[in-house]
C-alpha cells in the first residue's frame, strides 16, 4: 500500500486564485491581474443550474427583535413584586 507522492506541493498550500486570499497575492506581485482576469473569463456561468434556499438571516436584517429582559431583573433586584 504506497501512496503517490508525486502531488504537486501547491494542493497543500494557499491556491492563489481563492478570492480570499486573492487581494493579497495580487498586492505581493505573486499573483498577475492578466491571470486572474483569465481565470474569472473561463469560469462556466452555472447560475441557472443554481438552488435558491431561502433561510432568514436575523444578522443581516434591520427588523430583529431584541427582548429586554432587563426591566425584570431590577424588580426583583428592589425586592419589589415583579
Amino acid at each position: 500500500m504506497s501512496k503517490n507522492n508525486n502531488k504537486s506541493a501547491s494542493v497543500f498550500g494557499p491556491n492563489i486564485l481563492d478570492t480570499r486570499v486573492r487581494e493579497r497575492f495580487l498586492a505581493g506581485g505573486q499573483l498577475d491581474a492578466k491571470t486572474l482576469e483569465k481565470h474569472l473569463g473561463e469560469l462556466p456561468d452555472i447560475a441557472d443550474a443554481a438552488d435558491n434556499v431561502g433561510l432568514r438571516q436575523p444578522a443581516l436584517s434591520a427588523t430583529v427583535e431584541i427582548e429586554d429582559d432587563e426591566d425584570e431583573d431590577e424588580d426583583e433586584d428592589e425586592g419589589g413584586e415583579p
